[in-house]
């Protein structure tokens, strides 16, 4: 939504009245406010989603215990009837239009009903859903939800904000450093998205050999030395661009004195693929963290499963078919198994083999190496087969 100029209306504006309000009104205003610019995007979309969050929220407020229809509404509520519904709409909405046309069948009705923002939004309504059946939330009316819920800044690419960090970091009172500190991130984002990355997006395409899609097809005549830094510097682009986005999101955020969670930190300074997903797209890491892999180690006290399990569902969150962002999830899982494995081996021998600085150093290399190699596949999505992919692999180390 960056490129439209409601938004950048919308984030100009809504500091100047936001903060001339009082207190205990912002949250109804800023709620109704980002509604109401969302529904300039996509009307039938936003509908379905306040119906959806609408009936998460009364489910969980209604009292325990309670007779007749509102107890059985109640009780019906805090079950896992909401949660199911989060991810049936989820699964529907996203994944079933594009599985249809695979199979051949038209689903162009199917089409339009993809919500904006819905990935997003299912892990934002699932945690809050979790969270307030484990009543682990903080104290909060339906404004501070709706605002939570449909803030634009991080509506349609995120981070994935939880609940009770947007509480706890809302400024009460108007701050200068809110207008310094927002500006400065916008500006960053700003650079990073649309200098760097667009840069780098033209070096990558003449690497390629005119585009990027054109890689898998001038592979045989390609320099393996082109192909590597073509890798490299479609991962480099990928940072930027998404790093950039959410500096924005974070930056004019903060212009509502809000301090949105940190999506990135770095991450091409990680010497192992756990420390590289402790810097990468961090809120998503941590949702799947608390929402996925704890709970089936805690079922099953496996962690190679869970984290396969963990980053299956990274995958398949992006996208489910085609399958590159399966298989993309699925090369990050295996290779966290692996390091699992790897760094219990040394602890059981209480080795100090892995602190050594040469170890590190060779740690980082081969970080980023795997790393590299398994962005191809997303790369790819939408662009050509897995076999393009497979083919660029194998070309990155002279198999053509």
């Amino acid at each position: 939504m960056v490129d439209s100029a409601y938004w950048w209306a919308f984030v100009v504006l809504s500091p100047l009245v936001y903060w001339q309000l009082p207190r205990g009104i912002r949250a109804g205003v800023l709620s109704v406010a980002s509604f109401a610019l969302l529904l300039t995007f996509a009307p039938a979309d936003m509908a379905a989603l306040a119906a959806l969050a609408g009936l998460v929220y009364v489910a969980h407020g209604l009292p325990e215990g309670g007779t007749g229809a509102m107890g059985w509404v109640a009780r019906l509520g805090r079950s896992s009837l909401p949660l199911w519904l989060v991810i049936g709409y989820f699964v529907w909405s996203k994944y079933l239009p594009s599985l249809l046309l695979a199979l051949g069948h038209q689903a162009s009705f199917l089409d339009l009903a993809i919500p904006l923002g819905i990935s997003y939004f299912t892990f934002k309504l699932l945690h809050y859903s979790i969270e307030r059946g484990r009543d682990r939330l903080p104290a909060h009316g339906f404004a501070d939800f709706a605002s939570y819920m449909f803030l634009p800044q991080i509506f349609s690419a995120g981070p994935i904000e939880r609940f009770d960090h947007y509480m706890d970091n809302r400024a009460p009172d108007f701050e200068w450093h809110f207008v310094r500190e927002g500006l400065l991130r916008i500006a960053q984002g700003l650079v990073m998205k649309f200098v760097i990355a667009a840069s780098l997006s033209s070096v990558v395409d003449r690497l390629a050999g005119g585009h990027y899609a054109m890689l898998a097809a001038n592979v045989a005549e390609i320099e393996i030395w082109r192909i590597w830094a073509t890798l490299f510097l479609d991962l480099a682009y990928t940072y930027f661009d998404f790093a950039g986005y959410s500096a924005i999101a974070i930056g004019s955020a903060r212009l509502l004195g809000l301090r949105i969670m940190e999506n990135f930190n770095l991450p091409f300074l990680a010497t192992s693929l756990q420390n590289f997903w402790q810097r990468w797209h961090m809120t998503l890491a941590s949702w799947v963290l608390a929402y996925v892999y704890m709970p089936i180690v805690g079922a099953t006290r496996n962690p190679y499963l869970a984290i396969i399990a963990a980053f299956f569902v990274v995958g398949i969150w992006h996208a489910a078919w085609p399958l590159h962002w399966v298989i993309w999830g699925l090369w990050h899982g295996i290779g966290l198994a692996v390091l699992i494995w790897w760094t219990r081996l040394f602890q059981k021998r209480r080795s100090q083999f892995l602190k050594r600085g040469w170890v590190k150093a060779t740690g980082w290399a081969m970080t980023m190496v795997y790393v590299a190699l398994g962005d191809v596949f997303p790369a790819f999505y939408t662009r050509g087969p897995l076999s393009d992919p497979v083919a660029v692999l194998g070309a990155a180390f002279g198999i053509r």
